[in-house]
């Protein structure tokens, strides 16, 4: 089961990486990488997830990657390759300090306290000219600089260098969640009073897991420079958090291809209904109540019904029918 897995994964990622190849339309390989993007800041968003916690600043977290590198680079003459783990870990040390103020609250409390963080980050961003542009944003961001002497300013370059970003990010997470660690995280999101009575430290794991998924929400907002040379106050706010709740649920909550699959299926129709974007809200609103009543699981739970199903019909044909 595992090596067929395996071979699954291997090919879906050799079909990745052969995207550039066969289109030949830069305006779709565009949105392939905006895609790409998107998935490792859903992914991240539902590992710290996976420990009851719903962090409706990981869009901020996103910023404060995408900012400190920008600012680096434009204002101060940086390389792109030095000022991208430096904008990373700004934003996973400020997730450490954070959360062990913030992740002793729990429940309701914790997500309006994650709601003000995000409107406190987008404040900062927003009023701070000198090195951020304040309201107006870092403008004109220069492409990336060449690796291995790889110029990385065309679009398919970049496609395969955030492609690459992202399956980093979400091999780690799925050996994370499917790790010791997984479990105890896992049991924390069931019960965190039990956890913590069988001699679990439940802050040092919720600690953990919301700094590395706000370090890799801050690679997402590095990357997202790259894509679109520039970000603004805007460029994540907590509208972007929500949606990722919202890709979470419509692909799955509880399995590790949900918020995948909810990512690209959402996106996708986003892409479709681009010329009536101001009806997007109420489509994925539509979609988030059918994931919650009608295909408990998300879409992931509806292939799982569907599979279990064809399994029964298959066996109950092959059920030999005995003689008078």
């Amino acid at each position: 089961m595992k090596s067929l897995k395996f071979l699954l994964f291997s090919a879906l990622v050799i079909l990745l990486f052969l995207i550039p190849v066969f289109v030949d339309n830069l305006y779709w390989i565009s949105v392939f990488t905006k895609w790409w993007i998107y998935i490792l800041l859903t992914v991240s968003f539902w590992l710290i997830m996976s420990t009851g916690q719903v962090n409706l600043a990981h869009a901020g977290f996103a910023a404060i990657g995408g900012y400190i590198s920008g600012a680096l680079v434009q204002s101060y003459g940086w390389n792109s390759w030095a000022a991208l783990p430096v904008g990373v870990l700004t934003a996973g040390l400020i997730a450490l300090v954070l959360g062990y103020i913030t992740l002793r609250i729990t429940g309701i409390y914790f997500i309006i306290m994650s709601v003000a963080l995000a409107g406190f980050i987008q404040t900062i961003f927003g009023i701070w000219d000198h090195p951020f542009g304040g309201l107006v944003g870092l403008q004109s961001l220069p492409h990336p600089d060449a690796f291995l002497g790889i110029n990385l300013s065309s679009r398919p370059a970049l496609y395969y260098l955030i492609l690459i970003c992202m399956l980093l990010v979400v091999i780690l997470v799925y050996r994370i969640y499917y790790s010791s660690m997984g479990r105890i995280f896992r049991g924390i999101n069931s019960s965190d009073r039990l956890a913590e009575h069988v001699g679990i430290d439940i802050m040092k794991y919720k600690v953990m897991v919301f700094v590395i998924g706000c370090l890799c929400a801050g690679l997402g907002g590095v990357l997202f420079t790259y894509y679109t040379s520039t970000i603004v106050p805007t460029s994540f706010t907590l509208t972007q958090s929500t949606y990722y709740i919202v890709y979470c649920a419509v692909g799955g909550l509880l399995v590790f291809p949900g918020p995948i699959i909810g990512t690209l299926v959402l996106c996708y129709i986003s892409e479709l209904i681009k010329a009536y974007a101001e009806y997007q809200n109420i489509i994925f609103s539509v979609l988030l109540i059918a994931a919650m009543l009608l295909f408990k699981g998300g879409l992931y739970g509806l292939y799982q019904r569907f599979i279990n199903w064809i399994s029964h019909v298959t066996k109950r044909n092959e059920t030999p029918v005995k003689s008078i």
